[in-house]
């Protein structure tokens, strides 16, 4: 253990706790929530790019001198350039960290976070079922003029340490002020990791990686099962939107309870069968919202989703496909909150499709090609 921390910096970690041991009346949820609020606000100054994982492949390439055509070489120089000079920040999300695990080599894994960490300047989003929760939360707490918020694009940040999310020790047989403090300061340490510290400490065993092959066979079949029921596109994305939002109205609920019982001072006691009939009738006021109002940039994750999966299942010729799901998971992410979104032709035509309004919904730039990124960059 000793030595592990020989390799850190002992002084910041004393100085560290020090700090924390006279601030007790700060939570860990509170100190937490503060740092991703200052790493939200600082990328809010800079112009968002999303690069999808192929690529970061290419510019990997570039830098292991495996790609040397001109665009490709002068696309990383111009990141490169513009997150120096603090225009430009390429953060990832965790769909991306899943990708580059699924790099065997451990040069090229290796090579890939470096570059990561150095366009990223650390910045990830949060993992994308806590952005959905936090958006949920701001809309709820949109509605409650007592309590002005902060903008929704500061909320869904976080640092590469923490791409998969935050983990904080519990139960450590401490006394409650040393944990508090002890709490905080593994959070910083873990805060300010990069990605390749991440990596090289999982580079002798290989993690799972979720198989979305398996998944988007499973989801062709039941799209074929009710093919015939689909009557036009603006039905089959509420049913898609349904689904996602299936999945999150215990997460809404809970959110609600908390708003009744800071305002109220009391806990809602709710039965299971309550809690059951409540969030069915939360989700069918939701997908009202969906279907009548323009709530979709309220709530932009899940109807990104809905989107995507309704697009493929309109177009009957074409079946999805694993990396199709990976693809989906990179444009929630980037459309909704990033300024340039560097992906494949194929998604691209999918998101600009002019029935999805998209573009009328949200001012990302989707680009597919390496020399068109490099002449929208050069205006910058």
């Amino acid at each position: 253990m000793l030595e592990k921390v020989d390799a850190l910096d002992k002084a910041k970690i004393v100085a560290g706790f020090e700090k924390h041991i006279s601030e007790p009346n700060i939570s860990v949820d509170e100190y937490v929530r503060t740092r991703k609020i200052e790493v939200g606000r600082s990328a809010a100054q800079h112009k968002l790019i999303y690069l999808d994982t192929r690529y970061w492949i290419i510019l990997r390439d570039v830098l292991l001198e495996r790609r040397t055509e001109t665009s490709s070489v002068y696309l990383l120089d111009c990141l490169r350039f513009l997150v120096r000079n603090h225009k430009v920040i390429c953060p990832i999300s965790e769909s991306t960290f899943i990708e580059l695990l699924k790099q065997e080599d451990r040069r090229t894994r290796r090579k890939t976070a470096e570059l990561i960490d150095e366009l990223s300047f650390g910045v990830t989003f949060a993992p994308e079922q806590e952005r959905i929760g936090t958006e949920f939360a701001h809309f709820f707490h949109s509605h409650d003029e007592r309590n002005p918020l902060y903008p929704l694009k500061w909320l869904i940040w976080s640092k590469l340490g923490f791409v998969l999310g935050v983990v904080i020790p519990q139960d450590t047989g401490l006394s409650p002020d040393i944990e508090l403090a002890m709490q905080k300061v593994c959070f910083d340490q873990i805060w300010e990791s990069s990605l390749t510290e991440t990596v090289d400490s999982i580079s002798d065993s290989q993690p799972p990686v979720s198989n979305f092959d398996e998944l988007a066979s499973k989801l062709n079949k039941g799209s074929a099962k009710n093919a015939d029921k689909i009557i036009n596109f603006k039905q089959l994305y509420l049913r898609e939107i349904r689904g996602g939002l299936s999945l999150y109205m215990s997460v809404a609920g809970k959110i609600l309870e908390g708003i009744f019982e800071r305002h109220k001072g009391i806990t809602p006691g709710i039965s299971a069968d309550e809690r059951k009939q409540y969030e069915r009738q939360l989700l069918n006021f939701f997908v009202k919202a969906f279907k009548k109002t323009k709530i979709s940039r309220l709530l932009p994750t899940l109807h990104i989703h809905a989107i995507c999966h309704a697009s493929v299942r309109w177009d009957k010729m074409r079946k999805l496909k694993g990396n199709d799901l990976f693809d989906f998971h990179h444009a929630a992410a980037a459309v909704p909150y990033c300024d340039v979104f560097l992906t494949e032709k194929p998604l691209q035509q999918l998101l600009e499709q002019k029935h999805l309004e998209i573009n009328q919904d949200f001012d990302c730039k989707i680009i597919s090609s390496v020399s068109e990124a490099v002449g929208f960059l050069e205006k910058d």
